[in-house]
């Protein structure tokens, strides 16, 4: 598959929207990456590789992709705005939360999270606010 990376390893801005809007569409069904790899007859690496803008997501993919996920393929395009790219360090994340420069490691910590069992993502949940909260 296509690698989408500048030089710099980043994400061109395109790629790295399909993807979160990927991300956001398989997440408000309730689907996880593997799910969508086999129903699409890709693996789970490959998945979050679409879903990070690291790889390309192709023409033909990213139908199958909109069918599996329901909405068509002109959903994935939405709400990119040309005329005022903001690059691929954009400020809000897939729910307005403003990241920053830190977008890469939050979609870490996310792909983590979403990999643990759910009894497991409530402790780390409550160690990551403790953290916070002994920080200010």
């Amino acid at each position: 598959m296509l690698d989408t990376t500048t030089e710099d390893q980043t994400p061109e801005p395109m790629d790295t929207h399909v993807g979160g809007r990927i991300w956001r569409r398989r997440r408000e069904m309730g689907l996880s990456r593997r799910a969508l790899g086999e129903r699409i007859g890709i693996g789970l690496k490959q998945v979050n590789k679409y879903e990070t803008g690291a790889n390309r997501v192709s023409a033909g993919r990213l139908y199958e992709i909109s069918r599996v996920l329901g909405v068509p393929a002109a959903y994935f395009f939405d709400d990119y705005d040309t005329s005022n790219d903001p690059g691929p360090m954009a400020d809000d994340g897939p729910d307005g939360i403003e990241i920053g420069g830190d977008s890469h490691e939050i979609r870490a910590i996310l792909e983590v999270y979403h990999a643990m069992p759910a009894e497991v993502r409530s402790r780390f949940l409550r160690l990551v606010r403790a953290i916070a909260d002994s920080g200010q």
